[in-house]
């Protein structure tokens, strides 16, 4: 957990059956059930029309990209700059990316990875993190 870190609000109205499912240390996200599109960040409809609900997601992703985070940071960030940021594209949907820490472990700091070892395309799975008491968020697994 990072003191002092800004937290993301838990009270939109699509995202409950993001956060209980990560509250179960799983990973979801909406599909449509007229087209099968996945969705993220959730939304209240698809493009198509159709309505969307939470499914379960495998957490097998590829390393879309990657930056490195230099100062300045926010000050909660400071102590671990620079650290890499992956984006990580779901293996469920090409074209489903979600911005998240690298790590080798769930606890490990945000400056733990080594930014030399990334490559584009790279494997990752998801695992969930605790930001804080009660607030979870996926990290990318290298």
């Amino acid at each position: 957990m990072i003191p002092g870190i800004p937290l993301p609000s838990r009270d939109g109205p699509f995202e409950a059956g993001f956060w209980a499912a990560l509250d179960r240390g799983e990973m979801a996200h909406q599909q449509c059930a007229a087209c099968s599109a996945w969705h993220f960040p959730p939304r209240w409809r698809c493009a198509c029309g159709g309505t969307l609900a939470y499914r379960p997601v495998s957490g097998r992703a590829r390393l879309w990209s990657w930056t490195v985070v230099h100062p300045p940071v926010l000050p909660a960030f400071a102590p671990f700059a620079p650290y890499p940021v992956a984006i990580a594209e779901l293996a469920e949907a090409p074209g489903l990316r979600m911005v998240g820490p690298l790590v080798e472990q769930p606890g490990d700091p945000l400056n733990h990875v080594d930014p030399a070892r990334l490559r584009i395309g790279m494997p990752l799975t998801a695992c969930v993190i605790a930001l804080a008491d009660g607030v979870r968020w996926p990290a990318w697994k290298i």
